[in-house]
């Protein structure tokens, strides 16, 4: 394989930064329907941001040290802060993404014992399954006109999240309820929060997420209720389950002797299910696009790919240990992490007592009581934390050079103890994805399309991405 890096340079489509404003309403207001919009175009130069939203000390937190302090080194004193428990309670109830302290630890302890006995190889022939049967849709559509991308990308990884759960295909007919249900979850769950920022109760906010959530949960709670159903009369072997589902309800907390409850095991599917397959459909979706704008990039890739396979036919899919030699691959979706980053935001409160915030243009003092927003999507594309920020450039994550950038100011999976347990599950389902639609297909943008970006609580196209795709 030729190792040249590609010499194309191409700065994609984002949703720029306002021009900086003290009028608070009027940054609540460009939130209204993208939390993007309550950022400003001086964020991406500061290290520590501050204002006081209607009596609340906010701090936006850039500096890649200060992430470091928070996220990893004082993480008990920077917990989550109530407002994404309350955003997400309807949907993922008490799940491991919204709760702190002991019952987080618990929680952690119980789900990477489960992880542990799912292990990648294990779950990969699912990925395989459902990625085979996106081929299989995609070869129908295939040269005959604008593809909306997005939607298949939806499809195939909540088709892999199933498989691998639950152990069946995600029905077509179960899958548009679902998918509808979550879309208008995350509109109201974006206007909740700015609405909350305006004082309005939590109760009243949380009503109007409560529909959509039902709709969900109860599709995941009728599965696993038939799942005990079947456990009473044949009890699991824990040594050998049959998909993560099992693995969840066998794990056993050494520490306090305790396992998921019924109850439990649904939020923490519900919680699996729709960060396993909405973070890595947004990120697929965009990954294509990016590849369909940049020709070089998407031709270097596939020659790793064909590098990989030799002259193996198309209807062997790859294998699990072919995931692994493709660098250069994986470094197309790091880069797509990087300028894309699905889960934009993360916010944190100062619970035990004030601290001075210390960074290289200044210091702060920071009250209990305090939300810290720290923003992938700032610190990623940080004029002081990366050569040409706004460039689609993989070779970034190949170059030994660049390394010292993706190691404290690259989030988009969290770091430290409550980073996300599934990156390497991620990592390998892209892979797959990708390297298959490159083996088998030309993808090029449509000259009229531009998808419309938009930040909740994942960062979507409210318009869909539309490809063409033209078979090799």
């Amino acid at each position: 394989m030729n190792e040249t890096p590609s010499k194309e340079k191409l700065i994609p489509p984002w949703p720029k930064p306002k021009p900086y404003t003290t009028n608070i309403f009027k940054r609540l207001g460009l939130g209204w329907k993208s939390w993007l919009g309550l950022l400003n175009e001086w964020d991406f130069r500061i290290n520590l941001g501050e204002l006081n939203l209607l009596g609340l000390p906010v701090f936006l937190v850039n500096n890649p040290p200060l992430v470091r302090q928070i996220l990893v080194d004082e993480v008990e004193k920077f917990p989550k802060h109530p407002y994404t428990l309350w955003i997400l309670e309807p949907l993922i109830g008490h799940a491991i993404f919204s709760v702190n302290g002991e019952e987080w630890a618990r929680q952690r302890r119980l789900i990477d014992q489960a992880f542990q006995v799912a292990k990648l190889r294990q779950v990969f022939p699912a990925m395989a399954d459902a990625t085979s049967s996106l081929l299989t849709r995609l070869k129908s559509q295939a040269n005959n006109g604008p593809i909306d991308i997005d939607a298949e990308m939806t499809l195939v990884t909540a088709d892999v999240i199933v498989r691998t759960i639950l152990s069946r295909p995600l029905e077509q007919g179960e899958a548009t309820e679902i998918f509808k249900a979550f879309a208008r979850y995350q509109q109201q769950a974006g206007r909740a929060l700015v609405l909350r920022f305006l004082k309005l109760p939590m109760g009243f906010l949380q009503k109007t997420l409560l529909n959509d959530a039902a709709i969900i949960r109860n599709w995941v709670q009728s599965a696993i209720e038939e799942r005990l159903k079947v456990h009473k009369v044949t009890p699991p072997n824990p040594s050998k389950p049959i998909d993560i589902l099992d693995c969840l309800i066998t794990a056993n907390d050494t520490k306090t002797k305790t396992s998921f409850s019924s109850e439990e095991l649904v939020d923490q599917i519900c919680f699996l299910f729709l960060a396993g397959h909405e973070t890595s459909a947004s990120s697929l979706g965009i990954a294509t696009w990016l590849l369909a704008l940049s020709p070089s990039i998407q031709e270097k890739v596939r020659s790793e790919v064909l590098e990989v396979v030799k002259n193996r036919p198309l209807t062997s899919m790859l294998t699990s240990d072919d995931i692994r030699k493709l660098q250069y691959c994986g470094a197309v979706f790091n880069e797509t992490l990087r300028l894309y980053p699905p889960v934009s935001f993360f916010i944190r409160e100062r619970t035990q007592d004030s601290t001075e915030f210390s960074v290289p243009d200044g210091k702060k003092q920071c009250p209990v009581g305090a939300l810290l927003t720290l923003s992938p999507w700032v610190i990623q594309r940080h004029e002081k934390h990366w050569p040409e920020p706004n460039h689609f450039q993989p070779e970034r994550f190949l170059e030994q050079k660049d390394c010292r950038w993706a190691k404290d100011a690259f989030l988009p999976f969290g770091l430290g103890p409550r980073k996300c347990p599934g990156a390497a599950f991620a990592q390998q389902e892209a892979i797959l994805v990708l390297a298959e639609l490159v083996r088998r297909y030309r993808i090029l943008p449509v000259s009229d399309h531009k998808p419309n970006l938009t930040g909740r609580l994942t960062l979507r196209s409210t318009n869909g991405i539309k490809l063409l795709l033209e078979s090799r």
